[in-house]
């Protein structure tokens, strides 16, 4: 079946303790998850995902099956992502991004949901509160929009003489509306200006770059979306070729050649969905799971991208980075 990914769950990794339950899986009856995302998620992601689940006692082909499915173009262009999906007899729903928390809210109302990245979970209408979602939604929050100020102060720390910043959107995610507005706010503060250029797909990254070039910015935000993270090497190849530093909130676009990324974890994400995958599994209602917010946020720095863009990071911002990639 088209799009359909049988994953089998090998190794571990420690719990999480706030979430963690010594309460063990009943191995005799047979589990069923799906996954549903934006766009295809990474080796590294779906790794976590399972070792997670590994580590608290699910195995497939023996008490588990992991399903994942993402579509072809958006959701709106193949809904049968969702749709083929919810017809399968399922346990729990796992969606990342909020895209496809919406795709999956349509046509999953009675199926337990777990949200991982998702950066507005109360704007969005996902849940009623952090604290009591009171729905069939939980899961884990990004906190996306709240990152900008922050990612925007590194971005001049590193180019003090930056005057005009480009910004890349996909107007496609709600959540990258509240991004773009609370950025643009915060370079106008700054008595900055903006260009803004829309992008989802690589020939869009492709012109966005240019559309940006030729409009004289001198670095370039890319809002927190999966096409992102999907298109992460096409980027980097294009930012150099441009000439133009760029700036991330995921660290999977440093290590295909960004300059930096200021963030959450994404492969932490999907181990805190797991954990929220056994406990609804164990009994737990999503009405009554509060949505976890990120307490860690990573500076990640490409220091073989800063060199081959002529840059020298400040020795202030080196010492707050948690990584830098050689």
């Amino acid at each position: 079946m088209r799009r359909r990914e049988f994953i089998s769950l090998l190794g571990g990794i420690a719990a999480w303790p706030r979430l963690a339950s010594a309460q063990q899986p009943d191995v005799g009856r047979q589990v069923r998850i799906g996954l549903v995302a934006a766009v295809s998620p990474t080796v590294a992601m779906l790794k976590a995902f399972r070792d997670e689940l590994r580590d608290r006692g699910y195995v497939e082909g023996q008490n588990l099956t992991i399903d994942v499915r993402w579509p072809r173009g958006t959701f709106d262009q193949d809904p049968a992502a969702v749709t083929d999906l919810v017809k399968i007899n399922l346990d729990v729903i796992v969606a990342w991004s909020t895209p496809a928390v919406i795709a999956v809210r349509k046509a999953a109302s009675k199926i337990p949901i777990v949200m991982t990245s998702v950066g507005d979970p109360v704007g969005s209408g996902f849940v009623a509160s952090l604290s009591r979602p009171g729905g069939n939604i939980t899961g884990v929050s990004a906190i996306t929009s709240d990152l900008t100020t922050k990612q925007l102060g590194l971005f001049i720390q590193m180019i003090p003489s930056m005057k005009v910043i480009g910004i890349v959107t996909n107007s496609y995610n709600p959540n990258v509306a509240l991004q773009l507005k609370r950025s643009e706010g915060a370079i106008r503060e700054l008595g900055l200006q903006s260009r803004v250029a829309e992008a989802r797909t690589p020939d869009e990254f492709e012109h966005a770059f240019t559309s940006l070039r030729t409009g004289n910015v001198e670095g370039v935000m890319l809002l927190s979306d999966p096409t992102v993270i999907e298109n992460g090497k096409k980027i980097a190849e294009l930012a150099l070729a441009a000439q133009l530093p760029t700036a991330f909130q995921r660290r999977e676009n440093v290590e295909a050649g960004g300059l930096f990324s200021y963030g959450v974890s994404i492969t932490d994400q999907f181990r805190f969905a797991a954990q929220y995958v056994d406990r609804i599994l164990k009994g737990a209602k999503p009405a009554e799971l509060p949505v976890e917010q990120p307490t860690q946020f990573d500076l990640v720095i490409n220091m073989k991208t800063a060199k081959a863009l002529g840059l020298t990071i400040p020795s202030g911002v080196l010492a707050i980075a948690n990584e830098l990639v050689e």
